[in-house]
Formats: structure tokens, C-alpha cells, sequence
């Protein structure tokens, strides 16, 4: 669906007059939300604010579609596909949407459990005929369809390595076996506990294939791409695609090249936001048309989107459980939500629904530095539907703490200092006896802290929140500085009795 800029589009509630809520002062003009005028539609709102969010994350480009009603009622595209050759961002522009691609998998293996090919709890080896179950530490008897789909059969978390989507990628069999640059699919963990694996949906790809006894990516475009009418979506990178795809770029900005792998289950969907948004809204009622779409049942499609096993870690800040191919929450009026992410290397999407009311909105980009900007779309989102606040945007606050705490720190350190400057209480003594344990504490302290964060914490924090890493690090050194200012400037004996 293409966006009409001619004016606002209907919703079925009064839209909110509230401002987003973020950040104050100056700090937040880097990475707080970005406010707007009380009396414009969602759709305005984002095409005021996206370009500037684009601008403070330094993403290239981000293409959004909304759903109301459960229908997909708007869909924008801004900044740039590509800004080394200047191809402009345009609602028609793909991406490869990563993980994503594992809601639609979801939807084919359900498909196959209405048609009472196979059960949820059936273990996966009593479907899979062409391929030999590696030995494994953990009994794959525990490994069923239920669990791969919800990540928590216990297999490796890792993926495996892509090649140029101009070459062909190793074999799959060959692949789940151990051969292709990533491990053997096989249980490593016991199996019940979240434990997110790629591998899992590489394994279900192939148990599609060996009950269907056809090409994974053929039988998911005839059974639920082409009915849902998601017409811009594939599994096949042609030629023509290639072209057209967004360009991915890692967070210092460099572009990323565009990988394929052995499994197209996980991460092997081509897409614009309308197809996800049409996927997305299937899952909802409207006044014509049933949940699923005729393509599944609703309790089918129910059982989807149902929390099957708590989720940890990042996951667990952003949703409260994992459904099938879903993750999903509660949130403060007793709706459930459901979304999904993908993360590939230059990219960052996201979907996040509300099937009971109709809503939900799509956010794709080309950059690893749009965790923050995904967070700030989706509280637009929800403030301008009158929904409740979501996990993700009620975790990035969280996040935003240790920089107040650190700032805070530091104004007391210079105070502090300040005070002793002024008052004459603290002289350039870095040799003195005055407290020498406590200040080679600190002084040690400061520095183990400061390269810590300079070698590995800035880097792992930069990869899914660059914009709250730069100014961390700001804080931080401010902080190590003033320490060590402490320590060379100890406080004297002046005032006090002799």
C-alpha cells in the first residue's frame, strides 16, 4: 500500500493529544524521544519525526506500515535505500527482514497441523526421513515441534555463516550435520528452557520438506504468502530483487553486504513493510474477513500467539513469553501483544500487534544503530492508538538509567572538588600519605573500569545501542577523570585540629 500524504487517515479511536514521553534537558535531545504537535494524525506525526530520528541514530533508511482494524491502513518510506549510489527509500523497497521470516515459518508448520500431517508434541525425528540425527548429549525424543517453534527444544544458538546472494549456499543437510560453518543441529541443553535458535527453524525447514515432500520456499509461497496476497514477498533473491534491496550497514556506517545461508526458515525472507503489515493483520478479525484468513484457523493462529515458555536475557525485557514463532505480552489493560524482531549484520525490524484491537505497526531499516529508533516509533505507536506502554519502550528507560546515575556521580565528584579548590582543603599531592590506600583503590579502580569499557563493554553495548554507548562513554570518562583528579589531589590538613 502505497502512503497518501493528502491528509490523515481514519481511526477507529480519537487519537491521543498527549506529547511522547522522554527524556529532559540536554541529554536528551541525543537520545530521548521526539515530541510533536498534539493535533496530527499518526501518519504525520511520522513523517514529522522519522527523518529527524533518521538524522540522531544516523540510519540511512526506514520504511513503516500501520494496521487498524485489522487492516493495513498506511504505509511510509524515508531516507535512503542506498546512500552510496543515492537510491532514495520508497514503500516499495525490500529488505531482507531476518528473523521475521520465522512467524511466517511458524504459519506453514501450523498449516501442516491443520491439515493433521503432524502434532506440535510429536518429536521432530518421527517426521524427518532424509537426513541422520547426529548423536547428542540430551534425548531428541524431547525435541518436538512445539519446542523448536517456541526455542526451547535445546539446540545451538548460533547460525550459519551467509554467502553472497550471487553464490549458492552449502546444502542444508549438509548444514543441520555440522559441515557448512556453524554447529551440528542437535540438542546441547535440556530441553524446556528458552534457548533462541536459528538452528531450530533450519531443522523445521527440513521436517517441512520431508512431510510435504516439497521445496520449503515453494510450498510457504503457495500456502501462505500468495493467499495472504504479501505480493511483494519471497524467499528467492533473484536478480531483480538484488537491485531493488535495501543496503544494510553496520554501525559505524560501512555497508554490509547482503548474505544468504542454507536455511531460508530463520532469516531467508525478501519483503517491504505492506507484506509484513498484511501478514501481521491476518492474524486479527475485521468485520469481513476471519483471523487467519482462511489460510489458518483462528485457534490455530491462537495457539500462535499463546505464551508456550518464559523468555531471558534481551528477549525477556522485551516480552514476557515465547509463543510459536512469536514473542508475546500482557500488557496493562489485560491485552495480549504479540511481536517479533530480526537482527541481521546492518539491519534492524521489527513487528508489534495488539490482535484484539485491530492494531499493529511494522518498522523496518537498513542500519544496526535503529534499536533506539524502532523503541521511538513503537512509543509514538502507542501513545497516538491509546494503547498501554510495551516492554520495549518501558526497557529502553531502564537503560537510559546508568547515564543518569553517571552523570549524577560525576556533578558530585566536581562539586566535591570545586568545594576543595575554593576552600584550599585539597592540594596537587599525588605522592602523599593522605589516604594512599583508599586513592590506589580508586585510582585502580577508575582505570580497570575505563578500559573495561573502552575493550569490550562500549562494543557489545554499540551493537544494539550506539547512541546510549557514546554517551555512556562520555559519562563514564567524566566520571574516570574526576577520580583520578581525586586521587592526585588528596585532601590536606587544613582546618582541622592538631
Amino acid at each position: 500500500m502505497q502512503s497518501d500524504r493528502s491528509g490523515p487517515v481514519t481511526t477507529r479511536r480519537q487519537l491521543l493529544a498527549a506529547p511522547l514521553v522522554g527524556a529532559g534537558g540536554g541529554i536528551s535531545g541525543r537520545f530521548g524521544t521526539v515530541r510533536a504537535s498534539t493535533d496530527e494524525s499518526l501518519p504525520a506525526s511520522l513523517d514529522e519525526r522519522v527523518p529527524n530520528l533518521l538524522d540522531r541514530y544516523d540510519v540511512p533508511g526506514a520504511s513503516i506500515a500501520l494496521i487498524e482494524n485489522g487492516e493495513v491502513t498506511w504505509s511510509g518510506a524515508y531516507g535512503s535505500a542506498d546512500p552510496a549510489d543515492g537510491r532514495q527509500m520508497v514503500e516499495d523497497t525490500p529488505f531482507q527482514v531476518q528473523s521475521l521470516a520465522k512467524s511466517i515459518t511458524a504459519w506453514a508448520v501450523l498449516k501442516l497441523v491443520e491439515q493433521g500431517e503432524l502434532e506440535l508434541d510429536d518429536p521432530v525425528g518421527r517426521h524427518l526421513t532424509s537426513w541422520e540425527r547426529p548423536d547428542a548429549a540430551y534425548s531428541w525424543a524431547d525435541v518436538t515441534v512445539r519446542r523448536l517453534l517456541c526455542h526451547s527444544a535445546g539446540l545451538p544458538t548460533g547460525g550459519y555463516e551467509g554467502v553472497p546472494l550471487d553464490e549458492a549456499p552449502p546444502p542444508l543437510r549438509k548444514a543441520l550435520s555440522g559441515h557448512a560453518d556453524g554447529p551440528a543441529a542437535r540438542p546441547t541443553s535440556e530441553p524446556g528452557e528458552f534457548r533462541y535458535s536459528n538452528i531450530g527453524y533450519a531443522l523445521l525447514e527440513l521436517l517441512l520438506e520431508d512431510v510435504t515432500g516439497r521445496d520449503f520456499t515453494a510450498y510457504v509461497a503457495d500456502e501462505i504468502l500468495d493467499p495472504l496476497e504479501m505480493d511483494g514477498a519471497t524467499f528467492v533473491a533473484t536478480e531483480g530483487l538484488r537491485s531493488e534491496l535495501a543496503t544494510e550497514h553496520f554501525v559505524d556506517g560501512t555497508p554490509a553486504p547482503a548474505r544468504h545461508g542454507p536455511a531460508s526458515a530463520h532469516s531467508g525472507l525478501y519483503a517491504t513493510a505492506a507484506d509484513i503489515a498484511r501478514f501481521v493483520a491476518a492474524g486479527m478479525e475485521t468485520s469481513g474477513e476471519p483471523v487467519g484468513r482462511g489460510v489458518l484457523e483462528p485457534e490455530h493462529v491462537a495457539a500462535l500467539y499463546a505464551p508456550t515458555v518464559e523468555t531471558t536475557g534481551f528477549y525477556g525485557l522485551a516480552s514476557d513469553g515465547a509463543g510459536l514463532g512469536h514473542f508475546v505480552e500482557t500488557l496493562s489493560e489485560g491485552e495480549r501483544a504479540v511481536m517479533n524482531g530480526g537482527q541481521g549484520s546492518g539491519s534492524w525490524h521489527w513487528f508489534h500487534a495488539v490482535p484484539g484491537t485491530g492494531d499493529g505497526i511494522v518498522i523496518l531499516t537498513n542500519s544496526e544503530r535503529s534499536v533506539q529508533l524502532i523503541a521511538d516509533v513503537i512509543e509514538a505507536w502507542t501513545d497516538r492508538s491509546g494503547l498501554p506502554a510495551v516492554s520495549l519502550t518501558r526497557a529502553r528507560s531502564w537503560i537510559r538509567l546508568p547515564i543518569w546515575i553517571l552523570v549524577g556521580v560525576a556533578a558530585g565528584l566536581a562539586l566535591r572538588l570545586g568545594y576543595g579548590a575554593i576552600a584550599g582543603t585539597r592540594t596537587f599531592a599525588p605522592l602523599s600519605d593522605r589516604d594512599r590506600v583508599t586513592r590506589a583503590v580508586l585510582g585502580t579502580l577508575a582505570v580497570v573500569t575505563f578500559g573495561l569499557w573502552w575493550t569490550v563493554g562500549r562494543e557489545t553495548v554499540a551493537f544494539f545501542l550506539p547512541v546510549i554507548a557514546e554517551w555512556v562513554g562520555l559519562a563514564l570518562s567524566a566520571v574516570v577523570a574526576l577520580l583520578l583528579v581525586t586521587v592526585l589531589f588528596p585532601k590536606t590538613n587544613r582546618g582541622e585540629p592538631t
